[in-house]
């Protein structure tokens, strides 16, 4: 009896710390099937100098978005667009990665000579901890604002676009002239670049064809 009477305020504490310790805090995996997505962010008709803008054609490569339907499907409006660009003397300049060069870009939307290409991963204003000289590039030439258009909307597009505006660049991103295989990366990324913080004050979600030079 006197060992049970000893072991009661164990007991006890044992009790109260169970009822007193929260449960399991739910995660995002656990309330994944219940979220709803937000509204769309809003698309808005943008001008740009053409003296002051360059356009960023971003991994338009035949291994990715030359087997990928959603890319594939953007590239009659990105043609237009950087002829455009170019009938307006704006700066146009080409990314890659990995092995890839100017040469690896599909035709349809190739550079010409003289057209600058970039090689990096998500980013493109670095490769592993150097950098790439875009940003030079641009500043070089008086660019204040990007336009982005690409096959990686999830990679090359969101961090490039974000990288751009937290060095000072006023970003445009045309949304039919970005893809993924799935739309739910596109999805996101166009969540994130109109929401973040830091980043979205800089960054305009728009159309190809709401863009007035």
């Amino acid at each position: 009896m006197l060992r049970v009477r000893h072991l009661l305020p164990f007991v006890a504490l044992a009790a109260f710390l169970s009822f007193a310790a929260p449960g399991h805090a739910q995660s995002i995996i656990d309330e994944w099937s219940s979220v709803k997505a937000p509204p769309a962010p809003e698309l808005k008709a943008v001008t740009v100098d053409p003296k002051t803008t360059a356009l960023l054609m971003l991994d338009f490569l035949p291994q990715d978005c030359g087997t990928r339907p959603r890319c594939v499907a953007t590239l009659p409006t990105v043609k237009k667009l950087v002829a455009e660009a170019r009938t307006r003397g704006m700066t146009v300049i080409y990314t890659t990665y990995g092995k890839f060069t100017a040469a690896d870009i599909l035709p349809d939307v190739a550079p010409q000579p003289g057209e600058p290409t970039f090689t990096a991963f998500c980013d493109k204003f670095i490769l592993g901890d150097q950098d790439t000289g875009l940003e030079k590039m641009l500043k070089d030439k008086g660019i204040t604002t990007v336009v982005t258009v690409g096959a990686f909307a999830n990679c090359a597009i969101l961090y490039t676009a974000s990288a751009a505006s937290q060095r000072g660049f006023n970003v445009t991103v045309p949304v039919d002239g970005i893809s993924e295989p799935n739309p739910y990366a596109e999805q996101i990324t166009a969540w994130q670049l109109a929401n973040a913080i830091v980043i979205s004050s800089k960054i305009t979600l728009t159309r190809i064809g709401m863009i007035k030079f």
